[in-house]
């Protein structure tokens, strides 16, 4: 047999294999194309990655910042031991024993520690054995991912006497402290700060405490003097020997985020049930994360709104709000959950949630039957946004591009519109290949009948 009929019949058998499609084409059905899946996932799991870096920020102020490193989890490292802790250990003075060697007298410490459970934000106010005066301290935590809490509480023992508090709240955290000039108070917050984050602390130190010598409810009225916080120190590096930083002022916020000193700067703060974000030194190509709190329902969770278009400062301030009908969704469904916000009009933002399967299954919803809605300006109307899902297990995840700084809730998506023909029957979101060859089995009949023809043409030459 010479070249030339092996080359036509290798060529005629490739051209009719493509022309039928056949197994040359395979898709599969998703939400969105392939490069905003791709974008979509990175910025679903940014919580999840190693940040590049750590700065804190007070006012005009900005440092980078390393974390203090021990190899051991923060409750070791922060040592607290109380009656309850320690039942059989005289060395108990309800104070932090693992941070002696960083304690000074009538000082706040501030820093992040980093070991085999995680990154943690940690306070620690005087000193265990010192000779400072009573301190009086409250911090509002602002910012923090829904899986923070505290790990640590320096004092949480069960008394009359003790009169220490902490909360945790939606975006939030509170503590107040008192505590004695020979003792320590503080504390430690982990969970959801292994990646990008910013968190702001809201001091309220000395007189502007909620607890002070006047009011501190202990059963001795006397039990705690007058006393003055002199110093709040920010601490990075060595977890033996950390470089010190004594912060300009004891009034104004301090944020500690991940980034660095040329991004722009954030400030949280809380009122009520809500939490605003000051964004500062922006530009409209900038990408900034903001916390938002968690929703109005349990087990969905709007986990992060990564604002754009933001040119100088900004302020964005979200707040849970209730379900309520959504008129563009199908049959008028009410949403599954809400989320109150309010912000520059002129910026966008990504927003990622997550929703547990067991929500899904209660409302009968496929993940692929979700979506995001966002208000229009004037408050009537809604408008679905395109909704890219991702598929975890248990709980799946999803993201939405262009939404503007408004109300924002999810619902179940609007059904795909019917091909213009309106005779085939088929939805819009059905993959083409499966319309494009209206007689099932016909490209195959038509490849065997063309390689027939072509194989006997072939022996035919040959026998020539």
């Amino acid at each position: 047999m010479n070249a030339k009929p092996l080359s036509v019949l290798a060529v005629v058998g490739l051209l009719v294999f493509a022309g039928t499609g056949g197994l040359a084409v395979q898709s599969t059905a998703t939400v969105g194309d392939g490069d905003s899946q791709t974008q979509a996932q990175t910025q679903t799991h940014a919580n999840e990655t190693d940040a590049d870096g750590y700065v804190f920020e007070q006012g005009s102020v900005c440092q980078p910042i390393e974390p203090l490193e021990s190899g051991d989890p923060i409750d070791e490292f922060y040592d607290y031991r109380d009656h309850e802790t320690h039942p059989e250990d005289g060395e108990r003075l309800y104070s932090s024993y693992g941070t002696t060697h960083l304690q000074e007298d009538d000082t706040s410490i501030l820093f992040l520690h980093d070991g085999p459970d995680g990154l943690s934000l940690v306070m620690v106010h005087g000193q265990l054995d010192g000779n400072g005066d009573p301190n009086y301290m409250t911090f509002d935590i602002v910012g923090l991912p829904g899986q923070a809490e505290w790990v640590v509480r320096n004092d949480a023992y069960t008394s009359e006497t003790n009169r220490d508090e902490f909360h945790r709240g939606d975006g939030w955290a509170n503590a107040s402290w008192i505590q004695r000039g020979d003792r320590t108070g503080g504390g430690a917050i982990q969970g959801g700060l292994d990646g990008e984050f910013a968190v702001t602390v809201q001091p309220a130190f000395n007189d502007d405490a909620t607890l002070t010598h006047e009011n501190h409810g202990h059963p001795n009225p006397d039990f705690y003097g007058e006393g003055e916080v002199e110093s709040w120190d920010v601490l990075s590096g060595s977890a033996d020997e950390p470089d010190r930083t004594t912060l300009p002022s004891l009034e104004e916020p301090v944020t500690i985020r991940t980034g660095t000193c040329d991004d722009p700067s954030i400030t949280y703060d809380r009122t009520d049930d809500a939490i605003t974000a000051s964004i500062g030194a922006a530009t409209p190509d900038d990408s900034v994360a903001v916390q938002p709190t968690t929703g109005s329902t349990d087990g969905v969770e709007f986990e992060r709104l990564e604002v754009t278009d933001v040119d100088g400062d900004a302020s964005v301030t979200v707040e849970n709000s209730s379900p309520e009908p959504i008129p563009e969704s199908p049959e008028n469904n009410a949403s599954i959950a809400n989320l109150a916000v309010t912000g520059d009009h002129d910026a966008s933002a990504t927003v990622t949630f997550s929703v547990d399967g067991d929500v899904l299954e209660d409302a009968d919803l496929e993940p692929e039957e979700v979506a995001l809605y966002e208000r229009d300006g004037n408050g009537d109307d809604w408008s679905e946004l395109e909704t890219t899902v991702h598929d975890d297990g248990d709980t799946y995840r999803f993201s939405a591009d262009g939404a503007s700084l408004t109300d924002v809730a999810v619902a179940q998506a609007q059904p795909a519109s019917d091909d213009s023909d309106g005779d085939s029957g088929t939805s819009g979101s059905e993959p083409s290949e499966q319309r494009a060859n209206p007689i099932p089995g016909f490209g195959i009949l038509v490849v065997v009948a063309a390689v027939s023809l072509v194989t006997l043409w072939a022996v035919r030459a040959y026998s020539r």
